[in-house]
């Protein structure tokens, strides 16, 4: 039920004009998301990525703003109440939630590797401090039991493992960054 409550976070920002709204998506993926961006762009509101914050936190809560020119709202607020029929989002198949039609797609894949490259800032530098400030945890934990060869051991190798964790993290976060910014350097440049 998680695209009811953004789709009801959109209508009450539409009815309210309100210049920028945030939300956080309680479901796991960016593509119901980028659906939900579209949905929220044919309302006059856009992408603008993760809303401001601490750094030290990864920041679960996106900010959408009113377009300068924006265009006529296709359907009004009262389209979406309890008696209505589902799947009437604009560019969203029928009766299928934030699943978008064959039209929408381009514009939904384009924001979704938005949604991917601003989501890979993830693996920062703090998280290496992070994993790198482990053993020192880990040596102060030990300290009250004793050390010992096989607790020393055993810390060593969950060390390793979040270390291999990281590094796998990393890598297909480059990866994947590397992939959505070239698609959408191919978007730019048509």
């Amino acid at each position: 039920m998680d695209e009811r409550r953004l789709v009801d976070v959109l209508m009450r920002a539409v009815g309210e004009e309100a210049r920028e709204f945030v939300v956080r998506p309680l479901t796991p993926g960016l593509r119901k998301f980028a659906a939900f961006a579209y949905v929220a762009e044919q309302f006059g509101y856009s992408y603008a990525g993760h809303a401001p914050g601490n750094a030290a936190l990864n920041n679960p809560y996106f900010v959408f703003q009113r377009t300068s020119g924006s265009r006529e709202a296709p359907a009004s607020p009262e389209t979406f109440g309890p008696t209505a029929v589902p799947g009437t989002l604009p560019g969203m198949r029928p009766g299928l939630g934030l699943t978008p039609t064959e039209a929408a797609r381009p514009r939904v894949e384009l924001l979704y590797s938005r949604m991917v490259v601003d989501a890979s800032g993830r693996y920062n530098p703090r998280v290496l401090s992070n994993v790198l400030l482990l053993p020192l945890v880990m040596a102060v934990f030990l300290f009250f039991p004793g050390y010992t060869r096989g607790r020393v051991l055993l810390a060593a190798g969950i060390w390793a493992v979040f270390l291999c964790l990281y590094l796998v993290g990393l890598a297909v976060s480059r990866l994947r960054r590397a992939r959505h910014l070239a698609r959408l350097s191919a978007a730019l440049g048509e």
